[in-house]
């Protein structure tokens, strides 16, 4: 009789503890998995930021041209695609007015480029956000979730 209760009170433990478990572990493993993709994105950028103006320019020749022009940003905002729980590097670009353009607002036009890390590497395709800066697409766009990074040990 008695195994009988442990044959059933021993896997309904584990089922609970792997429930309880499972988040915590998640979160440490994509913690780990943010680390090193942020390392790599800054050893790489540069090299990222001309694919991406390459890619950018066999869609639409005449925006990678502008694109080409454009103020990049130092700052990388780090999020997460909700769906694919990917990890993303958005950098915000400014495009200074064209002399020959008459627009009532001065103001620089801005863009977000978007740069998506998977299977342990970063791919610049060409996405991009108009009109949007970074802080703004993960506010307004609920398909992105903010990475909140947390002090490095040892730094």
């Amino acid at each position: 009789m008695i195994q009988f209760i442990w044959v059933g009170i021993l896997p309904a433990c584990l089922v609970a503890l792997f429930l309880i478990l499972r988040r915590p572990a998640r979160q440490f493993a994509e913690e780990m998995h943010v680390d090193h993709a942020r390392d790599l994105f800054r050893q790489q950028r540069e090299w990222l930021e001309a694919r991406f103006l390459t890619a950018l320019g066999k869609v639409d020749p005449i925006e990678g041209l502008r694109w080409e022009e454009a103020h990049w940003h130092d700052e990388v905002l780090w999020a997460r695609d909700r769906q694919t729980r990917r990890l993303l590097a958005l950098i915000g670009v400014h495009f200074e007015a064209s002399p020959f353009e008459v627009s009532p607002d001065p103001a620089p036009r801005h863009a977000t480029a978007l740069f998506e890390f998977r299977k342990g590497r970063w791919f610049a395709e060409g996405k991009r956000l108009d009109e949007l800066r970074p802080d703004e697409a993960v506010r307004r766009n609920q398909r992105f979730e903010p990475v909140v990074l947390h002090p490095r040990r040892g730094f």
